[in-house]
């Protein structure tokens, strides 16, 4: 088995639109419709799970996930509190052994070479997530807004998704985060946690995360483009 979970029950209160940020058009369809798409377009990718408010699973069924007729079987299950109750309870239908792909449902521009990267690094490495590196000089402010410091940009990265495990490796650590009120804004923070190993690949710079209309914005730019999404 090779599973997407696709992450999809935030508030998106930065965009300020009273409507979430997954439902928000892009080129002609919602963001979370691009999203799914990209997953059901890999063809190593035989299963996907979508956590989303329980109060719209039908709304996503009927609007979202019924007119993409996807390839792969697509079920719903309901968000939690937080992003890292989603995962958990998508992590819970997966019954099977294989690798987990946990993507952010917002970052509709996920390439499918990507994917197939983070899949190849799980199976090779249990756990792998792409990154990109940090070019701009880093500065620690203050409540005051005054810099306390610059920061050494070596060695630092930026986390993106999909980030992709051994099924087994992921629930075993969620278990455990849960048991110990382990709380993380992402799940390879959790593996490291626990004493795993995350191995990591290069990211895309086009693999955006849709937070702000600003990004809104520059999805629509480089989906109009030429680039390889």
């Amino acid at each position: 088995m090779i599973a997407a979970l696709i992450v999809a029950a935030g508030k998106g209160v930065r965009m300020g639109t009273g409507l979430r940020k997954q439902y928000l058009s892009l080129g002609g369809q919602t963001i979370l419709a691009h999203t799914l798409k990209k997953f059901d377009q890999c063809p190593m990718v035989d299963h996907i799970v979508m956590a989303v408010p329980q109060d719209e699973m039908a709304f996503c069924r009927r609007e979202i996930i019924d007119p993409l007729r996807m390839r792969a079987h697509t079920e719903l299950v309901a968000g939690g509190a937080r992003r890292q109750d989603s995962v958990c309870n998508g992590l819970d239908v997966l019954t099977e052994e294989g690798i987990v792909l946990i993507h952010d449902g917002v970052r509709p521009l996920v390439s499918r070479n990507l994917i197939e990267a983070c899949i190849q690094g799980a199976q090779r490495w249990d756990a792998c997530i792409p990154v990109l590196g940090v070019t701009d000089t880093l500065k620690k402010i203050n409540p005051q807004g005054h810099i306390e410091a610059t920061v050494p940009r070596e060695g630092l990265c930026m986390a993106q998704t999909p980030q992709a495990f051994r099924a087994t490796l992921i629930k075993q650590v969620h278990q455990t985060a849960r048991r110990n009120g382990w709380t993380a804004t992402d799940d390879a923070s959790l593996v490291e946690r626990a004493g795993g190993v995350v191995h990591v690949i290069s990211g895309s710079p086009i693999n955006i995360k849709i937070t702000t209309p600003d990004d809104l914005r520059w999805a629509e730019t480089l989906l109009g483009s030429q680039f390889d999404l």
